[in-house]
């Protein structure tokens, strides 16, 4: 029997390819904009209804002190006491005007409109009223900025004066201002969660499956078919997987006749197929690895910062209420043994995941995350509530590292910088919206339920990290110790130069200036509370895209370390503009800079890692990693004291300059370090 078999060409080796990004980034991008339109015109309507009920209740309550204050002169006129004998009015009003908020004046005129006595800030044009507005029982008109109500009074049925009550309209575009910023909190909540969401699902739903049939697909095309898909996933992926793995059943099979029928056939058959074989490969189908890749850590690490972010609002005020109204040291206490924890275990989270592998260690870290929420909702001391705090702070630590390692181990060639860029934008957005959700969440339930809540939210997360992260395979190499791993680091000058010329410095001017100068520089230029914390939120919102970006132009050149310092300069220039511009103009403007300088180098900052552990005896990612990010925390508290020592020697101007010196001096050294001549000018 004759059996020809052909054979197909050995094609050339490649990366194993991988559905377009587009893909998944267009799917998302058409539900965000048609849930974007959808809350939008929503959240119009809510502001015009609102709108429309603010006014007039405004304006009723400008009625009714008018009809108070005038209802009393008007009992004087009834009972005969002559208009122009009535005494103490300017008592009278200061003394109604000082009753109601929110009044900006009180005014009683004579009929022709001529002051007697008034409380509050008038306007300086006063028309008269309209004559037919004297058998009207009141009057609202519009006088500028003022909603003015005029109520009248008469003596003996003749309209002798008039009390005039006005409202700023301040006051209701104030209100209104306020409502705005709300709806767009909401939206952009609503926007992030979403986004994060369909992200994880779109990677678990098309762009996993697809990818894994491309895989398989290659390797049949390489003449490897010992491969099988998995034919479990649904849609049309699924599909053509099933497809591809009765082919694959079928090649096998008429393989096992060849070669039994060769063993009958001769030498001459059995050569044939033995020249066959040294091309193709058959035997056992070995079921291909789905992955979801990064998104699939993405969706747990913002909702583990989500559950951590919801209690960050009030942490304060509850320790301050369990130590029964102590001092500022006890509502401290509780952010200062979280931030400690989340330092001290972040390098044993590092070592963890190495030895354990990141799907174990962040199921860890997730019940030990689980059990500081737990404790802080039952705690009656503040003593206990910060012991409960830290073990939530070291449960975030490892939980934190498993991600990064995760994201890192998952990131497609030549994606690392956009893969690790995730675990910064997926923070990003966890902690705005459990912030914003938080305060919402404790006012409804109470500061203990809230930690409840969290506690929840992190258990079910575990259980999503069970089923979606596929198991470790961890191999028997033996993984340095802590201690050995850290000399190994502090060895090599490419990670040496990185922490204390970027890393730290970043971390410093983070929190001296945004989380501590820039607020209360705000207030000292008269801003409020609100328009203090929109312009924080500039940094965030500025962060996120800057992410994104600094991670493209990472892996697209790869010069990470000259963006890390291209970045710091940037942003050391964007704190120095208090010298060229006004302090109400440099500071939103040096915020803006900042959030995005701190986004164009926090991906290269973590894509550098991996290259750097694969130097001869450097530590694992794992471990570096943790390194990095205690040097980031020990930024993180150093940068507050350091600012306010600065602000009490010389000022807020004066502190933002020397902050900017700083980041500036640094980004330079870091830059003068990858010059050629030291060799590491490639490191990303």
């Amino acid at each position: 029997m004759n059996v020809i078999l052909p054979v197909p060409p050995t094609p050339a080796a490649r990366p194993a390819p991988s559905p377009s990004p587009r893909l998944a980034g267009r799917v998302i991008a058409l539900a965000v904009l048609l849930l974007c339109a959808t809350v939008g015109f929503v959240s119009h309507t809510a502001l015009r209804a609102f709108e429309d009920q603010v006014r007039p209740e405004l304006e009723r309550e400008a009625l009714v002190v008018g009809r108070i204050g005038a209802g009393t002169l008007q009992r004087a006129l009834d009972l005969g006491v002559p208009f122009d004998r009535l005494t103490g009015t300017e008592d009278y009003l200061s003394a109604l005007f000082s009753a109601r908020a929110g009044l900006a004046y009180v005014l009683l005129t004579r009929a022709n409109g001529a002051s007697i006595a008034a409380s509050g800030t008038v306007p300086d044009a006063m028309p008269p009223l309209p004559a037919e507005a004297a058998e009207a029982p009141s009057l609202t008109r519009l006088l500028g900025r003022h909603h003015d109500v005029a109520v009248p009074l008469r003596e003996s049925g003749r309209l002798v004066a008039w009390v005039h009550v006005g409202i700023d309209r301040v006051r209701i575009e104030s209100a209104l201002d306020d409502m705005r910023w709300d709806i767009f909190m909401v939206l952009l909540v609503v926007l992030l969660a979403t986004s994060e969401f369909l992200r994880f699902i779109v990677a678990g739903t098309v762009t996993a499956p697809i990818g894994m049939v491309l895989r398989v697909q290659q390797r049949l095309a390489a003449g490897d078919w010992t491969v099988q898909a998995d034919g479990g996933i649904g849609a049309e992926a699924g599909r053509v997987a099933r497809h591809l793995n009765v082919l694959v059943r079928r090649m096998n099979d008429r393989w096992s006749r060849l070669v039994w029928l060769a063993q009958d056939a001769g030498g001459r058959a059995q050569a044939l197929l033995g020249d066959v074989a040294g091309r193709l490969s058959f035997g056992p189908a070995q079921v291909a690895r789905l992955g979801a890749g990064t998104a699939s850590a993405r969706l747990p690490l913002f909702l583990f910062v989500f559950a951590e972010q919801l209690s960050t609002s009030f942490i304060p005020l509850h320790a301050q209420s369990l130590s029964g109204g102590g001092t500022t040291f006890a509502a401290a206490l509780p952010i200062a043994t979280f931030v400690a924890a989340v330092a001290l275990m972040t390098p044993w989270g590092g070592a963890i995941v190495a030895r354990h592998g990141a799907r174990s260690a962040m199921i860890r870290g997730i019940l030990i995350a689980a059990a500081g929420h737990s404790a802080a909702a039952v705690m009656q001391d503040a003593t206990g509530f910060a012991l409960a705090r830290a073990v939530a702070g070291a449960g975030y630590a490892i939980v934190t590292i498993a991600c990064q390692v995760h994201l890192a181990q998952e990131a497609p060639s030549g994606r690392v910088a956009q893969s690790l860029g995730g675990f910064t934008g997926a923070v990003m957005t966890g902690a705005v919206c459990g912030t914003a959700i938080g305060a919402v969440v404790a006012d409804r339930v109470g500061f203990a339920m809230t930690f409840g809540v969290s506690a929840l939210l992190v258990l079910g997360l575990a259980v999503l990290v069970w089923r979606e992260f596929e198991r470790d395979d961890i191999s028997a190499v033996e993984q340095p110790g802590l201690w050995r791993s850290a000399r190994a680091a502090m060895s090599e000058p490419r990670f040496v130069a990185l922490v204390l010329l970027a890393a730290i410095p970043a971390k410093i001017l983070l929190g001296g200036f945004i989380f501590f100068l820039a607020p209360l520089a705000l207030r000292e230029t008269g801003l409020g509370q609100a328009a203090i914390g929109r312009h924080v939120m500039l940094y965030g919102l500025c962060m996120l895209p800057a992410i994104a970006i600094g991670a493209w132009l990472a892996d697209r050149t790869g010069r990470g370390g000259l963006i890390i310092a291209v970045a710091g300069i940037a942003n050391g220039l964007g704190l120095l503009l208090p010298l060229w511009l006004e302090t109400d103009l440099a500071l939103p403007a040096a915020i803006i800079i900042t959030g995005i300088s701190q986004g164009l180098a926090a991906a290269p900052m973590l894509a550098i890692i991996p290259g750097l552990s694969l130097a001869r005896g450097a530590p694992p990612s794992a471990a570096m990693l943790g390194f990095l990010r205690l040097a980031e925390r020990f930024g993180s508290v150093v940068g507050p004291p350091a600012a306010a020592a600065l602000l009490t020697l010389g000022g807020g101007a004066q502190a933002m300059l020397v902050l900017g010196a700083v980041s500036l001096a640094a980004a330079l050294g870091y830059a003068l370090a990858l010059l050629p001549r030291w060799g590491i000018w490639h490191a990303r």
